[in-house]
């Protein structure tokens, strides 16, 4: 017997479980895409991850890191 249930378990689904996986299935069908969501991505994808990048990267120039010990 693998998965299910037994029949004495009574198990009844839950509604909005049911109808949250649906949407799950199917996001790239509902996606737009429109001018409005440009800056949000660009912004998320892009700006945020290079700030990371340059703050590490200060922090390890300040720290004296060893990878950065013979910079002039």
């Amino acid at each position: 017997m693998a998965g299910g249930y037994p029949s004495n378990l009574k198990v009844k689904k839950n509604k909005f479980v049911e109808e949250w996986n649906g949407r799950r299935e199917i996001t790239e069908k509902a996606f737009t895409m429109d001018v409005g969501k440009v800056p949000t991505i660009f912004i998320t994808l892009v700006v945020i991850p290079a700030g990371i990048y340059y703050w590490v990267r200060g922090e390890f120039q300040a720290r004296g890191d060893r990878r950065y010990k013979n910079m002039a």
